[in-house]
């Protein structure tokens, strides 16, 4: 259950401490309402990688991604909302940090939508995020934030992004823009989705983003390590190397089918490309392209959940196939709802540069309150 609590008693009382002293308020007694939420997830990995490295991912895991977060609102005018949030990260062995997730600020109306400022998803990634990374499919349709694959980002922290209403029921529209990889001018990005309902059973989403600066490739992968702490300061590009930074752009489509209430299909393709504004700084090449697919299906039987998915990445650079960019996942995944708490077996076969058709092992639970 979610917690909701009113500051209105904590601000009498501290007008009744003050009021000797004629304290004088701006404004109204705050009367905001603040709601505490979060997920509780945890789960054991077996990643059984036989092109071993020495990295993390080689064997076995406990990975935890609880969260906490808060959300305020407080009403400004009939039409006008103000609301903020803000979320913690999910648990790295330096410990979660508040506001590492979607932290904003922003105003809402039922006529009009949302605008917020501050830390968040962006349209593009919001729609490659869920559901078609689910069950693991992420290690392949959700692979962006690699270094030299980096053709879209996935939540920024200094953006502006408008969520319109639903539209005759049936059609909504989100835009965002920001600063790009760096703080400065010649570094930003702008993303935009649509999302249409045509008939109860079918909705479809398209998506682009368009950046410019991007540093594309660099020597920072183990700074976004989760099984590692994140080094002092800044990360580092391989000694020797300056990084590719460039322009980028990324396009999205993408359907959910729902024939029943048990069964769904789910279907998405995206693609991106790269062009180098530094000649590819230390790492010869100034062009690259990358496409990727998505499909699953689910069924649902009582508090039983079932699950199977296919994805497939390839791409070129400089024009010319790319093994190295070569990924598929395939994943299956079972799990059963005890009350609310979803608990589930997930098996993925991975294949890419690290894995030789692996067979990785998840159990897990997980509920939000």
């Amino acid at each position: 259950m979610k917690n909701v609590f009113k500051k209105s008693l904590v601000g009498a009382a501290v007008m009744m401490a003050a009021g000797t002293a004629n304290a004088y308020m701006i404004g109204d007694a705050n009367d905001a309402n603040v709601e505490v939420y979060g997920v509780v997830s945890i789960s054991a990995v077996d990643y059984n990688q036989t092109k071993t490295d020495g990295s993390p991912d080689d064997g076995w895991a406990l990975e935890n991604e609880t969260r906490i977060g808060f959300r305020a609102a407080k009403v400004m005018t009939d039409s006008v909302t103000a609301f903020m949030q803000v979320e913690s990260g999910w648990v790295l062995d330096d410990g979660a940090k508040l506001g590492n997730r979607d932290t904003f600020v922003g105003m809402r109306g039922d006529e009009w939508g949302s605008v917020r400022f501050g830390r968040m998803l962006t349209p593009l990634y919001e729609l490659v995020d869920w559901p078609y990374s689910a069950s693991n499919l992420g290690r392949t349709f959700d692979r962006a934030w690699r270094s030299g694959e980096r053709y879209h980002f996935d939540r920024k922290s200094q953006m502006a992004r408008y969520d319109s209403p639903m539209f005759g029921d049936m059609v909504k529209f989100s835009l965002s823009g920001g600063n790009g990889s760096e703080n400065h001018e010649d570094s930003n990005f702008f993303s935009g989705s649509v999302s249409v309902t045509p008939i109860d059973m079918l909705t479809v989403h398209a998506a682009y983003e368009t950046a410019k600066g991007t540093i594309f490739e660099g020597g920072e992968d183990a700074y976004w390590n989760s099984n590692n702490p994140a080094p002092d300061g800044s990360p580092t590009w391989d000694t020797g190397k300056a990084a590719s930074i460039g322009d980028t752009d990324s396009a999205f489509v993408g359907f959910e089918l729902r024939p029943m209430d048990s069964f769904n299909v789910l279907g998405a393709y995206k693609t991106g490309s790269y062009d180098s504004t530094n000649s590819g700084g230390g790492y010869g090449y100034t062009e690259r392209e990358i496409d990727a697919y998505s499909i699953q299906a689910n069924y649902y039987h009582g508090a039983m959940n079932f699950r199977v998915g296919y994805a497939d990445q390839t791409g070129k650079t400089d024009n010319q196939k790319d093994k190295d960019l070569d990924v598929t996942s395939i994943s299956g995944e079972a799990g059963y709802s005890f009350n609310s708490v979803y608990t589930f077996v997930r098996l993925t076969q991975q294949d890419d540069t690290a894995y030789d058709k692996d067979l990785m092992i998840r159990i897990g639970t997980e509920w939000v309150f």
